[in-house]
């Protein structure tokens, strides 16, 4: 998996305006799609077994579940400063629908 450098950056400007130490990327059951896609930040982290975990500086990190990560195969997390700014996740043969926040399970 892919993390670009763009997404980490933003996610450290998170970090520091929010006074957290952790940005979370989770899938959920839900959606149209059967699931969804949740970003979350969080003052503290506890490493969970499993846990993929990405370095935002001194003591500031990005986290996806074990759960997720197995649906994350090739997949690259952007950041698009365009029209309108946004984290993007690509999972190559994963079927998303209209909203892009949803994903086939």
């Amino acid at each position: 998996m892919i993390v670009t450098d763009k997404a980490l950056q933003q996610m450290s400007d998170i970090l520091a305006r929010n006074n957290d130490q952790v940005v979370r990327y989770e899938l959920r059951g839900g959606g149209c799609s059967g699931l969804m896609a949740h970003w979350d930040t969080e003052p503290h982290y506890e490493p969970e077994e499993g846990d993929g975990q990405w370095t935002i500086g001194e003591n500031r990190f990005f986290v996806i579940d074990k759960f997720t990560l197995s649906y994350m195969d090739g997949a690259t997390i952007d950041y698009t400063g365009d029209f309108m700014p946004q984290f993007k996740v690509t999972i190559p043969d994963r079927a998303s629908c209209g909203c892009g926040e949803s994903f086939v399970a």
